[in-house]
């Protein structure tokens, strides 16, 4: 599993891929929130079919496997834990409340990061921790929450539900770090970020009746709602992409 991820970890830097933002508003009041990185159609790049066998013989393909960040850490054997800050330990015990699911096989290829909450209340008050724990980490150590917020891990995002309407908030970080970085690093990072593709992906208990956002799409039931979002217009101007609900 450990080779698996390392190149995993390598591939999802170097190729393009479907980011999915995904939310299941739940009839009971809860919310079931996950982002998925797809990278199927570049399976074929990461994997040879020899390198597949390969790792069949050692039961390491194919996979589906849910873990926490704990169990990602524990799989960096270069990771000495004594040597740790204070604010990123925090951050990773925050972040062990996400389950992290990894599936690979010959037909897909994608890694997504999930959480569930009974209510909105209470995933407000987790997003906040992660936000608070991210800012501790960004004082103690910079680089490390650079990268974070680049991955997407440090976006702040809010709900507001009351059965009639729905509202999503979210700020990111990465705005932030694109204007503090030189020319020529701000311009890597917009091309990189150029190469993958971001979609919004919201399901409700009930019908929408309209909605403020643009280009968004419908299922025929009209309880889903989609929007494909180019991943460099939400890194620089993220609030263009909150929106507000109203329900039949």
């Amino acid at each position: 599993m450990k080779k698996l991820f390392y190149l995993f970890s390598i591939a999802i830097l170097l190729v393009s891929c479907q980011i999915t933002e995904r939310v299941y508003i739940q009839e009971n009041g809860g919310v079931k929130y996950e982002t998925e990185m797809n990278f199927t159609e570049m399976m074929g790049m990461m994997f040879s079919q020899e390198s597949k066998d390969s790792l069949r013989l050692i039961g390491q393909f194919p996979i589906d496997s849910v873990m926490t960040f704990s169990d990602l850490e524990k799989m960096d054997p270069k990771l000495n834990p004594d040597k740790t800050g204070d604010a990123e330990r925090e951050f990773l015990n925050v972040m062990d409340k996400m389950k992290v699911r990894m599936v690979m096989n010959d037909n897909e290829g994608k890694i997504s990061f999930g959480v569930e909450e009974k209510d909105v209340k209470s995933f407000n008050s987790y997003m906040k921790e992660i936000k608070t724990a991210g800012e501790k980490l960004a004082k103690e150590d910079k680089a490390a929450a650079d990268n974070l917020a680049q991955s997407g891990m440090l976006n702040f995002m809010e709900f507001k539900y009351d059965g009639k309407s729905f509202q999503r908030i979210a700020s990111s970080e990465t705005s932030k770090m694109l204007g503090e970085m030189n020319d020529s690093t701000a311009e890597s990072t917009r091309q990189m970020m150029g190469m993958f593709q971001y979609k919004i992906e919201y399901h409700f208990p009930k019908k929408i009746k309209k909605s403020n956002i643009e280009n968004a799409t419908y299922s025929l039931d009209g309880k889903t709602m989609t929007v494909d979002v180019p991943m460099i217009e939400l890194m620089e101007d993220p609030e263009k992409y909150n929106f507000k609900i109203e329900f039949e």
